[in-house]
């Protein structure tokens, strides 16, 4: 068998099982990048829940401040009520007074409403904090467990050494069709000839023209397939001693 297409099979072989490993590793980076993501966008939720309690307890306590100012005007208006000189200045200050319980009035119903957000809002927070550090766990644990999936493993590395030492062997047109094919996703980027019947396996018939090159150790590639042809001459040595 030509020196050439003997390399080639040979990578057709290692090259499958670096397939599976270059998978199980984009597997591995998928679970790792869904992970981050995860733990990523509780952290945001737990965060902005965390930005929006600060702001309604900012409320609170603006709308206390203005409930005891109220509550100040109010007994700052009623020391002064006995001591109104006109009937306009004593309902002037009844005016005030009411004015300002109206206000407290207001104030305190806020504190009430934004009292209630504000709880299921720190419950939102609390929970998205718990997964948030739930998440993050689960992220450390794959990121531990299965290493960095943007480095091979040693395995596949290995794998790929004998890759690279097996191909550069082969003939550099050689490789350049198969490793195309490859990259295409090709079915079947080497297809064996039949050395009786010159069939390939997609039934396609060889010339004898095409035959002979292939003997001589030429690069033929099928036009219908565009497969790289080569002959498994055992199979016509056994032929002849059948």
């Amino acid at each position: 068998m030509n020196s050439n297409i003997a390399a080639l099979l040979d990578l057709q072989v290692i090259d499958k099982k670096r397939q599976v490993l270059k998978l199980a590793r984009e597997a591995r980076k998928s679970e790792f990048s869904e992970a981050e993501r995860q733990w990523k966008t509780a952290e945001a939720t737990a965060q902005a829940a965390e930005v929006e309690v600060e702001k309604l307890g900012a409320l609170i306590r603006q709308y206390t401040a203005d409930a005891a100012r109220c509550d100040t005007t109010i007994a700052d208006l009623r020391s002064k009520q006995m001591n109104a000189k006109t009937n306009k200045d004593y309902m002037a200050i009844i005016n005030g007074i009411e004015a300002a319980k109206v206000e407290k009035g207001m104030r305190e119903a806020s504190i009430k409403e934004v009292g209630t957000r504000l709880d299921a809002l720190k419950d939102k927070a609390a929970k998205a904090t718990e997964l948030t550090a739930k998440l993050k766990s689960d992220y450390e644990s794959v990121q531990k467990g299965s290493g960095s999936p943007d480095q091979p493993s040693p395995e596949e590395a290995a794998i790929q050494q004998s890759y690279d030492e097996r191909k550069s062997q082969v003939d550099p047109a050689f490789l350049e069709v198969y490793e195309r094919l490859v990259k295409a996703r090709h079915p079947m980027p080497l297809a064996k000839v039949d050395p009786n019947t010159r069939a390939t396996p997609m039934g396609i018939m060889v010339s004898h023209n095409q035959i002979e090159q292939i003997r001589m150790g030429k690069l033929v590639v099928c036009r219908n397939s565009n497969s790289i042809l080569y002959i498994a001459e055992k199979a016509k040595s056994d032929a002849a001693k059948a």
